[in-house]
């Protein structure tokens, strides 16, 4: 059956999709702060129920093996069921681990099953990352839908800025909490009262996914995205050139990553606060770099935004061989992992939706992520049998992690950045020389609208005009 939309349907929808674009930065607002406090302390806390640094290694990338194969599940579930449906189990699988780091954080107290605690927290926290890959295909489709792609990098990197920021303030009160707690050892109790707010935020925004609208998603065969037609699109498609780049990109990453908490708490012996403190820098600067770089993601496109960023990323395990104070990490590390990590993160994400047909996105995004899931295992298995048996006595360990991190960074970029091309048509080049104007040149480079033109709220009517 054909349907017409007339002029009046079309503003109620424009309407209930801008008022969905508020709700969404409300509920990420409380759903990225309950991700923040899973990522942020579950390396505390493993430490804490006396986890080895080779459970560590397996607990991160393991973790993130089993979040892309939850997204291959909730692709094919959104293939046959409403995508709000299968969003609302995956929150709700969520909130149920929570209840279990609670249990586990109330019994390690009384010595119960404390041999086989590590090996449980591991078994929960995969569960938790699988109902969290469920939740991706649904949101990444829906979304997709929602907001316009004249506004995308603008309304992605403003709602990145306030969610990120109330993460970052929760986050850094709760880890002074936590020390006090621990200096009074009490330091379960702070875990548990970090968990509740961890349940408590991720059942809220489970009210307000309640709330949003979700356009009419009539899923067809041709729609089917198989796995082999992906994987040989891997080395011809632009899309499967920018998924080796992430893929390799990430496994280089990965190989230090699960260890750079364990070098600061271990290694450097810094305290709680300190150490959540150093992680939240570089997300600190992200905060003041969102609104520049998603204008500029929306004037000048996602690749060149990668490009800034793959500059950056590559020197970054080797400035942790380097500097050991506080103060040298957070300026000669942080900041410039601030700058790189959210270029590159931001125009990623931007990428796929200017790259995917709305219908193929939760499957292409599933085996996406599955790619970067594997790449995250195998970079973290490497560093993880670095770290516990090999041992140059001349070297520390941790240093030839970071060195070999660096390494592989390195031939990612160099590699394969060339290859991946900018999709927009409507891409304008940094500086333009036809228009020499140093105020035009200026304002432009600062990404503000141009005074003469004419601006709607969101984009959403300038859209449809076109």
């Amino acid at each position: 059956m054909l349907f017409i939309l007339n002029d009046k349907d079309v503003i109620d929808e424009e309407n209930l999709k801008r008022k969905t674009m508020k709700i969404s930065i409300k509920e990420g607002s409380v759903g990225v702060f309950s991700n923040v406090l899973a990522e942020n302390y579950i390396i505390p806390f493993s430490l804490s129920i006396n986890a080895t640094p080779f459970q560590i290694g397996l607990l991160t990338s393991l973790g993130n093996l089993i979040s892309p194969l939850g997204q291959l599940i909730g692709s094919q579930q959104i293939e046959r069921r409403p995508r709000k449906k299968v969003l609302i189990r995956g929150i709700i699988g969520q909130s149920a681990m929570w209840l279990m780091f609670i249990f586990i954080a109330l019994i390690f107290p009384f010595n119960i099953l404390s041999p086989w605690l590590s090996w449980i927290l591991i078994a929960i926290y995969l569960f938790y990352m699988l109902s969290s890959g469920i939740m991706t295909p649904p949101w990444f489709s829906f979304m997709g839908d929602i907001v316009p792609d004249t506004v995308r990098g603008r309304y992605f990197a403003k709602r990145n800025l306030i969610t990120q920021l109330i993460a970052i303030i929760g986050t850094i009160s709760l880890s002074f909490l936590l020390d006090f707690l621990g200096i009074n050892n009490l330091i379960f109790l702070g875990f548990i009262i970090i968990f509740i707010i961890g349940v408590s935020a991720r059942l809220i925004s489970l009210v307000l996914f309640n709330g949003h609208y979700y356009p009419p998603y009539n899923f067809e065969i041709k729609d089917h995205v198989k796995t082999s037609q992906f994987l040989r699109e891997l080395t011809k498609s632009n899309f499967g050139k920018f998924t080796l780049l992430v893929s390799l990109l990430t496994f280089g990453q990965w190989i230090a990553k699960p260890f750079f908490s364990v070098y600061m708490i271990n290694e450097l012996d810094f305290d709680y606060s300190l150490f959540i403190i150093i992680n939240l820098a570089s997300t600190l600067i992200g905060l003041f770099l969102f609104p520049l770089l998603g204008r500029y993601s929306d004037k000048f496109g996602n690749v060149n935004l990668l490009r800034i960023g793959s500059i950056i990323i590559p020197f970054l395990p080797f400035l942790w061989i380097i500097f050991n104070t506080p103060l040298q990490i957070i300026l000669g590390i942080q900041i410039w992992s601030g700058i790189g990590w959210t270029s590159f993160n931001l125009a990623a994400s931007n990428f796929i939706y200017d790259n995917i047909p709305s219908k193929k996105r939760g499957k292409y995004i599933a085996l996406y992520n599955l790619l970067i899931g594997v790449s995250i295992t195998l970079g973290g298995v490497l560093g993880s049998i670095i770290i516990t048996f090999i041992d140059i006595l001349t070297i520390n360990p941790f240093h030839l992690v970071f060195f070999l991190s660096g390494t592989v960074r390195i031939i990612a970029v160099v590699s394969l950045i060339p290859k991946v091309k900018e999709v927009r048509v409507t891409t304008k080049p940094i500086l333009n020389v036809k228009e020499l104007s140093i105020y035009k040149w200026l304002y432009d480079l600062t990404l503000r609208n141009h005074p003469q033109r004419k601006k709607t709220k969101l984009g959403l009517l300038d859209e449809k005009k076109k």
